[in-house]
């Protein structure tokens, strides 16, 4: 059981001395610092060194005896799990985030990085968040003009935000587009709901285009004059890929024309 115990630790990324002392201090159940460099054979800055790593990682707990002598206790594996379970929520963040990314890669200059280049990846940025995600589609009609463009289905956006038609930001972003006078032109797939969405498009300053199929389904893409939001509508890790490079987002545009006129 021994080997089985360290092996795991040397798995989870242990050092062999911080995997040493917490096995000595299981076996031990609690002990000074002097009983273990004596009993570890390891010297006094490593044992010192590995007992501030094993309290930071919550696998032992310092019990001050006096001003000068404290006690190690060893505690459960519990702390390792759930540092392994948040280490692996944030490669799976990442993992997405690549993957939102991947599409972009040909666009890039990757063989020299010049503030020119450095300025162009700014204008391409992935943010995760329920809060991003609500953020990057209210401000939408701020970064259009004259014409609001998006593909897909507004309850994909509205089930990630937790949000729905008649919700008050909803309804301000109706609001706003309309004080601005930005028209609306939507590319979506036939269902009962989008056709319920159609009849509203005279008197919300709209035109709907229902097709057969579309390239984007299960998300929701938003395009303007000044920037063009990629809305991946996760539930559990609503996120979005935010671009204001301007010939992506004539691409864009070129794209939605492709869309409308097929």
């Amino acid at each position: 059981m021994r080997r089985k115990i360290r092996s795991l630790l040397q798995l989870a990324d242990l050092k062999e001395e911080e995997i040493q002392l917490y096995l000595l201090l299981l076996k031990l159940q609690q002990a000074s610092a002097s009983e273990l460099i004596e009993n570890s054979g390891l010297g006094r800055m490593m044992v010192y060194r590995s007992l501030q790593s094993l309290e930071d990682q919550g696998l032992l707990q310092k019990l001050a005896l006096n001003q000068k002598t404290s006690m190690y206790k060893p505690l459960s594996l519990n702390a390792l799990i759930k540092k392994i379970d948040v280490e692996q929520r944030k490669l799976r963040r990442l993992q997405l985030a690549l993957q939102d990314l991947d599409g972009f890669l040909p666009m890039m200059d990757l063989s020299q990085e010049t503030n020119e280049t450095k300025e162009a990846e700014e204008l391409v940025e992935v943010r995760e968040g329920l809060d991003a995600f609500r953020e990057e589609y209210l401000s939408m009609p701020d970064y259009c003009e004259d014409e609001y463009l998006h593909v897909g289905h507004m309850e994909n956006y509205w089930d990630a935000a937790q949000w729905d038609y008649d919700c008050p930001e909803e309804i301000s972003f109706r609001n706003k587009r309309y004080k601005k006078g930005v028209y609306c032109r939507i590319v979506n797939v036939w269902t009962p709901q989008s056709e319920e969405f159609v009849r509203r498009d005279s008197r919300e300053m709209r035109t709907s285009k229902l097709c057969d199929s579309i390239p984007i389904t299960k998300n929701y893409l938003a395009v303007g004059a000044k920037k063009v939001c990629h809305f991946l509508c996760d539930e559990h890790n609503p996120r979005v890929v935010v671009i204001k490079h301007p010939e992506l987002i004539e691409m864009h545009r070129g794209q939605f024309g492709s869309l409308w006129n097929g």
